[in-house]
């Protein structure tokens, strides 16, 4: 097991608030694939890609001059194409100074935290919430049952776990993270996990750190993870 992944640097023509800056990203990064002629990227199926926001904001509340985001995904050519069609980039907003490429191999993970707020979209349409829910068995299974998609997906294999892989985690935030795409709001939670040193429950932990974690993972950044390996 491995995902792949490149350190984007870029210079910011203007300030961009840390709410609305992973938009941004998601459209810089839609369009160098698209430009690319990376067709699988506007079919509407499961992404498996996560980025990062562009770094620590100020005090404020913005970024300023310039910014790193960190893209991850198990596809190889993927993140391949990408960098590729990011040397030389510039928009109204970003101007591409850097790129550097790793291949981030399996090893047993210690823990995670969510950098970017996990988001969990309910049947209902809502998403996951204190106030619209407060069940956090609800929470952990939506967790799992996405993580276990994604690894099929990408593995064409099924796990039958027989407990959550998640060992023990903590919400760091008292109110959702708010996040806008399209002028919609998306409520979600910095997390800190520790997840199962079991085998399957290990590869899942693997599998967020390279797709996500939760939903809204291509679209927003939703759930992107630092992680620390044993």
């Amino acid at each position: 097991m491995k995902f792949y992944e490149i350190n984007i640097q870029t210079a910011l023509k203007s300030p961009i608030h840390f709410q609305k800056s992973p938009e941004a990203i998601s459209k810089l990064i839609s369009t160098a694939l698209i430009n690319g002629g990376y067709t699988l990227h506007k079919e509407n199926i499961p992404k498996n890609h996560v980025f990062s926001n562009l770094g620590k904001a100020n005090s404020k509340g913005f970024f300023e001059k310039e910014g790193k985001i960190i893209f991850r995904s198990f596809q190889k050519d993927l993140v391949e194409k990408l960098a590729k069609n990011l040397f030389f980039y510039e928009d109204n907003i970003f101007k591409i100074e850097g790129i550097k490429f790793k291949e981030v191999k399996y090893k047993p993970i210690k823990e995670m935290i969510s950098l970017n707020p996990v988001f969990i979209k309910m049947k209902s349409g809502d998403f996951w919430s204190f106030q619209k829910s407060g069940d956090l068995g609800v929470l952990l299974s939506a967790l799992q049952d996405n993580l276990l998609r994604k690894y099929e997906m990408i593995y064409n294999e099924k796990l039958n776990p027989e407990n959550n892989f998640i060992e023990y985690f903590q919400i760091k935030n008292n109110k959702p993270q708010t996040f806008f795409y399209k002028n919609v709001k998306f409520f979600g939670w910095k997390l800190y996990i520790i997840p199962r040193n079991d085998e399957i429950s290990q590869k899942l932990a693997f599998v967020s750190l390279g797709s996500g974690l939760g939903h809204k993972n291509s679209t927003i950044g939703g759930g992107f993870l630092k992680y620390k390996f044993e």
